[in-house]
């Protein structure tokens, strides 16, 4: 790939998109493969949006509070709980008049409006008049309530990647429990329930009906997103964020969308979409009915197009309304158009503007995020066994890709250079097209040890060459300058795109740091000049963070120097859900007895966990992290001299 050197982070992302893209459904040939598959990708699409595991179901408390009617319809609002006092609002229409029982369902997934039981109000008379029970249900930021899915796009809620909480995941549970409340409901076949929406209703209720098999069949509009078309097409800056899922295992949407196979998916798509890439949708549909094509029911999955912008189209309507005749009633329905709103917002709704004093929809990141921790040792005999399961769960859990690297590191020697005893070396390469480098400096007599800095985003090799160049002695220093560190670091400007279209196809900043530091460590003691050395390491900021979990991984790492590092994965070096297995107070703590030192700390660290681990082993002057200066840290970490 060095003949597309000089890439940017953007088209690396675009590129490393498609490649997920080009490889779904990769080794399935037959029905038992797909099934082998099943399970693990299942639970992978639960992860990837941030519901592995399920939080426990509570009282649904449902609570009444008034009701409208209309031609061929009578509605009840009602409100309900998704999690203990956190507080979701709702509208269930009812064909009127009613006649025996129980009915075919709806379950109907608001889109982006202030208030969604108001905008959407129409559907639920639409799909009551066609006889079906239908449930109409707000997001959790919609109505009165005080929840948030805009969080990584709108309100710099970065922690949530390394939360591993998903917009997309806080929707599905609230998907999940209007599914509950409708399914429950006396005058309903909880056999026969479809669910709907469109645009992010369209997501909602498209995740819902891969996550929960008590939706017989799905009829999505205008929501459903691929990582390929978020960045290579830069629609992921259209979009907020309930229709991503992170992630980090790298699986095109069309392998999730297979888990619905055999219940039966229709996706219905604007020809002039503005918000999605001509085909995004059909793309979809068509990669994914080659597994319903195994189960023999390559019919059962369909999609329709309309013509128009974003948004809803008579033709769209009346395609959802035939699937779902089909597919959840299992008879003819009449052939209603969609009407006009017929009630104003006092009307519909539910709180009046006086939501209950405990709703806690605003905490729900939190509340569906269970923390990670580990049990300290009780002395050091028990610490083999706990640092081998917790980098154990980091290897499967958080960095499962750095056991299986693709992409190949090419380097080539840009030149050598005197200045006075010292020798300069200088080395540019390339990583999955984007470009890399490393500089090294030896001096005349060597002592035998080497350190080896991390270039952070803000910064090139030749900086952090230049401070440690005063302290490193006679020790061999080399310096790696990964893909979107220095010259190929992300413009600050833009950081929320790429953070979002990182997220998108696996990655972020540091974890790209982590695969680059492998190789260009590699490289760096593969030289005749580092053979051999044992190896210190210094980052600063996010760099110093790719150090210390490095170092975990790499048991050869003699110590680590971390500068200016994140106290906490909520506030920097953000990594994909890592925060569910541990904190950078864990890392540090587990390179214990290792030497560390942490320079520049700043007020919101937290280090009490690893302070404690090291005093527990028996290590406490092994970690040293008050008012240290750069001098010492190197001194402290990099062993004796070797002559």
């Amino acid at each position: 790939m060095a003949d597309e050197a000089g890439r940017t982070l953007w088209a690396y992302l675009a590129e490393r998109a498609a490649r997920i893209e080009a490889r779904a459904f990769e080794g399935i040939a037959t029905r038992e493969d797909w099934e082998a598959r099943r399970t693990p990708l299942r639970r992978a699409f639960m992860a990837s949006v941030g519901l592995d595991p399920l939080p426990t179901r509570c009282a649904l408390a449902l609570t009444d509070h008034g009701g409208f009617e209309g031609k061929g319809y009578r509605a009840r609002k009602i409100a309900y709980q998704i999690l203990p006092d956190g507080w979701a609002t709702a509208t269930v229409y009812y064909p009127e008049p009613l006649s025996g029982g129980p009915h075919p369902a709806v379950l109907y997934a608001c889109g982006h409006a202030t208030i969604g039981t108001v905008h959407y109000q129409q559907h639920g008379m639409l799909w009551a008049r066609r006889g079906y029970v239908c449930l109409v249900f707000d997001t959790v930021e919609q109505h009165d309530h005080y929840g948030d899915h805009h969080g990584t796009c709108s309100h710099g809620r970065f922690d949530w990647l390394s939360l591993g909480y998903s917009a997309a995941g806080g929707e599905l549970w609230n998907s999940m429990r209007a599914l509950d409340v409708l399914s429950g409901l006396p005058e309903v076949d909880p056999r026969r329930i479809g669910a709907t929406g469109c645009s992010g209703g369209g997501a909602h209720s498209f995740f819902l009906g891969i996550a929960d098999e008590r939706v017989r069949a799905v009829a999505s509009s205008c929501g459903i997103s691929t990582p390929r078309f978020a960045v290579e097409g830069r629609h992921v800056s259209d979009h907020c964020d309930c229709m991503y899922y992170h992630n980090a295992y790298g699986i095109d949407t069309a392998e999730f969308a297979a888990l619905m196979a055999p219940r039966p998916l229709l996706l219905t798509h604007a020809a002039k979409d503005s918000y999605f890439g001509a085909g995004e949708i059909r793309g979809v549909a068509e990669r994914a009915r080659r597994i319903y094509d195994l189960y023999g029911c390559a019919d059962a999955c369909a999609h329709a197009e309309f013509p128009g912008p974003h948004g809803y189209h008579p033709v769209g309507i009346r395609a959802e309304g035939a699937w779902f005749a089909r597919h959840v009633a299992g008879d003819a329905r009449p052939d209603v158009e969609l009407g006009e709103a017929e009630h104003p917002e006092r009307t519909v709704s539910v709180f009046d503007g006086n939501p209950p004093a405990k709703n806690h929809l605003a905490l729900l990141p939190e509340l569906l995020t269970p923390i990670g921790g580990i049990a300290l040792p009780q002395d050091a005999a028990d610490w083999p066994r706990i640092r081998t399961e917790a980098v154990a769960r980091l290897r499967s859990e958080v960095f499962e890709r750095q056991a299986r690297l693709e992409e190949s590191l090419e380097m080539r020697a840009r030149g050598e250079w005197l200045s006075g005893s010292t020798r300069s070396l200088k080395f540019s390469g390339t990583l999955g097209g984007m470009d890399v480098w490393a500089e090294m400096r030896v001096p005349e007599r060597p002592d035998g040890r080497l350190i080896v800095g991390c270039a952070n985003q803000d910064e090139t090799a030749q900086d952090v060459l230049n401070r440690l160049g005063a302290f490193s002695g006679r020790s061999v220093l080399a310096v790696v300058e990964p893909r979107g560190a220095g010259l190929t670091a992300m413009n600050p400007a833009r950081r929320t795109a790429l953070l979002r279209a990182g997220a998108l196809v696996g990655v972020t900043p540091v974890s790209l740091m982590l695969e680059d530091l492998a190789r260009l460590l590699a490289f760096v003691r593969a030289r005749p000049e580092a053979a051999g050395l044992p190896v210190a390491l210094y980052g600063r900021g996010d760099a110093a963070a790719a150090c210390v979990y490095h170092a975990l991984l790499n048991e050869e790492i003699a110590g680590v120097v971390a500068d200016a590092m994140p106290g906490t994965h909520r506030d920097g070096a953000y990594l994909l859900g890592i925060l569910r297995v541990l904190d950078i107070e864990h890392a540090v703590g587990l390179l214990a007895p290792r030497p560390v030192a942490l320079v520049d700390l700043g007020p919101s660290h937290r280090l009490f966990w690893g302070e404690r681990a090291y005093a527990r082993v028996g290590a406490s002057g092994k970690l040293i992290d008050w008012k240290v200066t750069l001098r010492d840290a190197l001194k402290h970490v990099q062993g004796p001299e070797r002559s």
